[in-house]
């Protein structure tokens, strides 16, 4: 069985346990506080980072390397890709994605960073709402680790002050996301709340 620390508040650790249940694997999941995690979880990952996953007495954490690996490792369904093109063009979303939105989520945390953070957050969405008219999902018509990574922020938008109502291609988006069963599985009970905000 899978073993899955995991943050109850925290997007990366959300990404991860969208993709365990979308691959419908037995897992055993333990949820710490990344500002105080206990001394043996630090004996297992050094490093501190959540969410972090054993599975075969081997210890994998960053939430991209975790989730690509339980693809690879338990490839039905696959969140991946079937060419090679289109698997270069997930992993530079979901680059991008670390890279620029998560950032800019976790600004939208600190209430000195949080009007500039919600601002660009807005620019970001409108620009996803016009490609989006384009295709299903993050990479055409295949739900992929894009979209998993791109769904836990989405979903927090609300708890920010986000209404995404002016965007029809991003609702439509946020739905096909949001009424997978296994986006409803991974959710922490702290996530089912945030949509109450």
């Amino acid at each position: 069985m899978i073993k899955l620390y995991s943050d109850a508040h925290c997007p990366n650790s959300h990404r991860t346990r969208i993709v365990l249940a979308e691959k419908e694997l037995p897992v055993e999941t333990q949820e710490l506080e990344a500002d105080n995690l206990p001394a043996d979880f630090m004996k297992i990952n050094p490093y501190g980072k959540l969410p972090t996953v054993i599975d075969r007495d081997i210890v994998f954490f960053e939430s991209s390397v975790v989730n690509e690996y339980l693809d690879e490792r338990y490839p039905h369904p696959p969140l991946k890709p079937g060419s090679p093109a289109e698997r270069a063009q997930m992993r530079l979303a979901v680059l991008q994605l670390e890279r620029e939105l998560y950032p800019l989520y976790a600004d939208s945390q600190n209430s000195r960073k949080k009007k500039d953070a919600v601002s660009k957050i807005k620019v970001y969405l409108a620009s996803l709402d016009a490609y989006l008219a384009r295709q299903e999902f993050f990479i055409g018509e295949q739900y992929t680790l894009a979209d998993v990574t791109l769904a836990p922020i989405l979903w927090r938008l609300p708890s920010i002050g986000i209404d995404t109502a002016p965007w029809n291609n991003l609702e439509g988006y946020m739905d096909r996301l949001f009424e997978r069963p296994a986006f409803e599985r991974s959710m922490s009970e702290i996530e089912q709340m945030l949509r109450d905000y």
